[in-house]
């Protein structure tokens, strides 16, 4: 997303933020932004540009006068400090290598005040090399690592024009509204800018965001007049839109709903779903047409329990497959219509076990028919380690899987919930050939380790100077079997979790055991294998 200003001078500028397919590490901001001197002799066209446009005042001790100068201090944070490496700041943004003059760092003279003077790369303000080379101008580029900046940018590039206050009045008279409007001004560039329709701001993809909302449910705005005509008629959402066109358009029925704005637009007036005009056209379906635009649920875990726990929706005799499937992030889901107790199941997930530890909530709302239809679904990866155990890819699910797998989810309803499966309406697991201690133990030996090899081959080579610090430290205690407790404290986005998710991987690439244990829930599913330290070592609550 962009927007284009304008400065007290007229010039223009814009605010452009960009979100990454793959997320930019620490160790790769260097590759693309670089805040230092370019090599004069290497690229001379680069340094030339970069100190004409990229070096900031000097400011502070050197230029007191300087306009960012404010209570003895600059506004924008400069001189800089210098360090050796990029490290990311507890501000969110990285703080990019600017060496000194010992440590190799450039220097050049400038003019200040009628004197020349020596600086270095404390004054250079971050750019992207590439940028630089191609529009040839003032491109300040950052790398934003934490919510807290792209807040500001996003506010940033969402404001509007500036504005100014002037006019002579009596003190009893104070129109905030005609001050405002009063108030507003453009320069002539930006006037000039106006008038020829040039783009200001502009958002790519589109998204949409997509109601959630039990019958009758759905928001709804009314005055004291129309309040009775809003009850007897309540307005169409997307979610009732979606299901009306599920009925009426072939295509629509084969489609999940975070699926519809990309064929579809969303007409605000009439409360209706449209086909799309323009666009790629769809194969085999004539009229149709694809985008890019993105459909957003915006609702939580929580959320959609609550909303479909209760539901008592009616009988729907035409329900397509699409009707009966909705898209969460992503994900889907089946939405029994006929029946309260199905409420929300993941249907399509690449891993069972992530299920059982992280959805296991979703459990208590499962009846015994609903179990039936998804059982295989939920032992597949217990069959699937056992093929591996026994090296014999034709074992076939048995009564025994089935049982194995029932004994998981209630150790989970357990931990969590402090229920049998009994208890909530599902089939009680026979735990009379079961042994909790070697459940425990057999848990932490099922980690592939041909996997775990190879992520901890892949990874070990990306561990930054510190990273790599922690991480031999560490092993070493391992191999050395010395123990010993260690605190690890770095900001957020500098990659604890990656070298921890490291360390426990290459424990278990040797066939050992590594205890993967957090203080809460959240903190827990951020580690492959991740308990709380209260299921674990089954503390008490108290």
């Amino acid at each position: 997303m962009y927007s284009v200003e304008w400065q007290k001078r007229g010039l223009p500028h814009a605010h452009i933020l960009i979100w990454l397919l793959n997320k930019l590490h620490s160790n790769e901001v260097d590759d693309i932004i670089s805040a230092e001197i370019p090599d004069p002799v290497t690229d001379p066209r680069l340094h030339d540009i970069v100190t004409t446009q990229m070096v900031h005042g000097p400011c502070g001790a050197l230029n007191p006068l300087s306009p960012c100068m404010a209570d003895g201090k600059c506004t924008k944070r400069y001189p800089r400090p210098l360090v050796a490496e990029t490290v990311t700041g507890n501000d969110g943004y990285p703080v990019y290598r600017r060496r000194s003059k010992e440590d190799n760092g450039r220097t050049i003279k400038v003019k200040v005040q009628n004197q020349e003077i020596e600086i270095g790369n404390e004054f250079i303000v971050p750019y992207c090399p590439l940028l630089s080379r191609i529009f040839e101008t003032h491109a300040n580029v950052e790398s934003c690592h934490s919510a807290k900046s792209i807040k500001y940018l996003c506010k940033y590039v969402t404001k509007g024009s500036d504005m100014a206050v002037f006019g002579i009045a009596s003190e009893n008279v104070n129109d905030e509204i005609s001050n405002f409007q009063m108030g507003r001004y453009v320069s002539t560039n930006e006037a000039l800018w106006r008038l020829l329709s040039f783009q200001i701001h502009e958002r790519y993809p589109t998204v949409v965001h997509l109601a959630v909302h039990l019958e009758n449910g759905q928001r709804v705005y009314f005055t004291e007049a129309n309040a009775a005509q809003r009850a007897e008629r309540p307005p169409s959402t997307t979610l009732t839109s979606f299901f009306a066109m599920c009925e009426a358009d072939p295509f629509a029925a084969t489609l999940m709903y975070v699926e519809m704005p990309k064929y579809y637009t969303w007409n605000q007036s009439t409360k209706k779903f449209q086909r799309r005009k323009q666009g790629t056209p769809v194969p085999d379906w004539p009229q149709v047409f694809s985008t890019d635009a993105l459909g957003r649920i915006k609702c939580t875990w929580t959320e959609i329990i609550c909303a479909f726990e209760n539901c008592e929706w009616p009988p729907m005799p035409n329900i397509s497959r699409s009707m009966s499937t909705i898209g969460f992030a992503g994900e889907r889901f089946s939405l029994g219509f006929n029946t309260c107790r199905f409420s929300c199941f993941i249907k399509c997930v690449p891993n069972t076990n992530a299920v059982r530890n992280y959805h296991h909530h979703m459990f208590s709302f499962t009846t015994n028919s609903v179990m039936e239809q998804i059982k295989d679904a939920i032992c597949e990866d217990i069959l699937h380690r056992l093929r591996i155990q026994t090296n014999n890819p034709d074992i076939q699910i048995t009564d025994e899987i089935y049982n194995e797998g029932l004994i998981l989810i209630e150790d989970q309803c357990l931990t969590i919930a402090n229920k049998l499966l009994i208890e909530v309406g599902m089939i009680a697991p026979n735990r009379s050939m079961h042994d909790a201690f070697n459940q425990e133990l057999n848990r932490e030996l099922q980690y592939n380790v041909d996997t775990l090899q190879e992520f901890v081959r892949n990874n070990v080579p990306l561990l930054n100077e510190q990273q790599k610090q922690v991480y031999e430290t560490l092993m070493q205690a391992v191999d050395n079997n010395t123990g010993g407790l260690f605190f690890l404290d770095a900001p957020g986005g500098t990659g604890k979790t990656f070298v921890i998710s490291l360390i426990l991987a290459t424990i278990r690439s040797r066939c050992d055991i590594a205890l993967a244990l957090a203080s809460s829930g959240i903190a827990a599913t951020l580690l492959d294998g991740g308990r709380t330290a209260h299921s674990a070592l089954k503390l008490p609550l108290n």
